[in-house]
């Protein structure tokens, strides 16, 4: 997989989903506008503005195929309405969107909305316990910055859930080991 697929994939698996949304918005508008009583002429030309708009917004999907376009389908799947809670947008507070494990949060992974501003593309929390319970010693482990953009990248980091985590601005109340990719 190419490095910059992962970051790539997961802002294209949300553009996937918006642009599902659309489709299925264009389909009932048509509905809509044969119901109402919408001329053909008139129709056609809201419907041509529509699809201008929506190509302004997902252009870059149609351009895509193979393995990218497949990546993108399988995130989108994942992605989907009856996954709640799993795609949590944290944009206001790092700029990054987590993608969290439904049964609980043990494992997240972040993925900046601006990676050439980062060296913190892509990020990995795992709780600790799944390691220290295997004699993983997290002492020996720099403990997660307390800034953004403070990480080197391939470096483990412990983050003890007592001090507000910068990526989410709060206190988790769970040990993790936090691992930033630079996929630049």
């Amino acid at each position: 997989m190419h490095k910059n697929s992962c970051a790539i994939s997961f802002r294209r698996a949300r553009r996937a989903t918006l642009v599902a949304l659309a489709l299925a918005g264009l389909a009932l508008a048509a509905t809509t506008a044969v119901a109402s009583g919408e001329t053909d002429a008139a129709r056609a030309d809201r419907l041509e503005r529509e699809l201008a708009d929506l190509k302004a917004h997902m252009g870059p999907i149609a351009d895509m195929n193979g393995v990218p376009l497949a990546e993108l389908k399988a995130f989108a799947g994942v992605l989907s309405p009856e996954m709640r809670g799993l795609a949590i947008d944290l944009s206001a507070k790092s700029g990054e969107y987590c993608l969290r494990d439904p049964q609980g949060g043990r494992f997240m992974v972040h993925v900046s909305e601006r990676p050439t501003q980062t060296p913190e593309d892509v990020l990995y929390f795992v709780a600790a316990d799944s390691l220290t319970g295997a004699g993983l010693d997290v002492a020996k482990l720099p403990t997660l910055p307390m800034e953004l953009g403070k990480m080197t990248p391939r470096q483990w980091y412990f983050y003890s859930g007592d001090y507000v985590e910068p990526h989410h601005r709060g206190k988790l109340g769970r040990e993790y080991l936090v691992l930033a990719l630079d996929i630049r």
